[in-house]
């Protein structure tokens, strides 16, 4: 079994920059990732727009990824997609992770999860799972599937609200459907949403899914109070159910508060040496829970990672990127590009 100087536990925006980093470093790296995409989140928001990633332009969801993956690959790390960790052990100074396509073993390991395996929470309705080929959706991907079409949206919060805004001006109508008597969302976007000629209901859920005549697609929506809503597509977002079960059997040798995030010393270390974890699953006094804050907690557990396999040797940080010489021949390819 081949050893890797590091192994990545995460394939969003932490996982895949820690990878980059590592690979500055002059680790080896193995990075599995439970989905079949890279990315994290950002694929569940691929249309949404991030404008407080600094120096970097506002950007949809998908666009950043999509250059978070190309910067994760600058190393050539060994990455496999489908691959769930279900449990870690260290023995003899390494560690060995048994996962859903084998074990892989490791000098150092950073985990970078997020908050768990995400997946949307489902409609509650007997057969709706057979829409899902046609016009149910539990997340917005690409705004053009939308256009000039009738859009229910079912859910009270930020995520919701934003698909109401994101798709105005691109759907024909809009119906927010809320099962409470108030959305849970940001006040000045759910101000925004009669500027922007949403229709939205509130205190009614969807009760019936009423198909066509080919019974291939919905058709209309009947909600709790009987109100019937003609529609060409339903969007669902009720929140996402995440998978930590990995995370939980951790919780016997490092400290973690009552969400199962790591409670880290010095922003990355779990206490367990070698185990180091970054990103939306650990918590500190004063973190800023950005997707910005990610970045320099996956360069600092690179760090420790790189210094603890060398035995304290290593330097603690690598080589600025304009004068490392890792980038000398990458920088004349791009120049030769202009």
């Amino acid at each position: 079994m081949k050893t890797y100087d590091t192994l990545i536990i995460g394939g969003g925006p932490a996982g895949l920059y820690a990878a980059f980093y590592a690979g500055l470093r002059g680790m080896s790296v193995k990075l599995i990732e439970h989905h079949q995409t890279l990315g994290g989140k950002l694929d569940i928001y691929r249309e949404k727009f991030i404008w407080d990633i600094g120096g970097m332009p506002a950007n949809t969801g998908d666009k950043i990824a999509d250059q978070l993956i190309e910067q994760a690959y600058t190393f050539n790390p060994d990455i496999s997609t489908n691959t769930t960790c279900e449990d870690i052990v260290k023995e003899d100074g390494q560690f060995i992770a048994s996962t859903t396509n084998g074990q892989f073993r490791a000098k150092s390991v950073i985990i970078a999860t997020g908050l768990g395996i995400y997946s949307p929470v489902k409609l509650n309705i007997s057969g709706a799972e057979k829409y899902e080929m046609s016009n149910l959706y539990y997340t917005v991907k690409d705004l053009k599937t939308f256009r000039s079409k009738d859009v229910l949206i079912s859910g009270g919060g930020n995520t919701a609200v934003d698909w109401a805004h994101d798709l105005s001006g691109i759907a024909s109508s809009i119906t927010l459907v809320c099962r409470k008597s108030e959305l849970k969302g940001h006040e000045a976007m759910v101000d925004k949403l009669d500027k922007d000629n949403i229709r939205v209901i509130k205190g009614a859920s969807i009760d019936t899914l009423i198909p066509n005549d080919d019974e291939d697609k919905i058709r209309s929506v009947q909600l709790s109070d009987g109100t019937e809503i003609f529609t060409d597509a339903v969007v669902i977002n009720h929140g996402f159910d995440a998978n930590s079960e990995f995370i939980g059997r951790l919780s016997e040798h490092i400290p973690m508060n009552d969400y199962q995030m790591i409670e880290t010393v010095n922003t990355v270390e779990t206490g367990i040496p070698g185990l180091f974890a970054c990103g939306d699953q650990i918590t500190y006094d004063n973190r800023v829970h950005l997707i910005a804050s990610c970045f320099p907690e996956a360069a600092m557990a690179a760090n420790f990672a790189k210094t603890y396999i060398s035995g304290g040797e290593a330097p603690d940080e690598a080589i600025v990127s304009s004068h490392n010489e890792v980038f000398a021949q990458k920088n004349k390819e791009m120049i030769e590009q202009i």
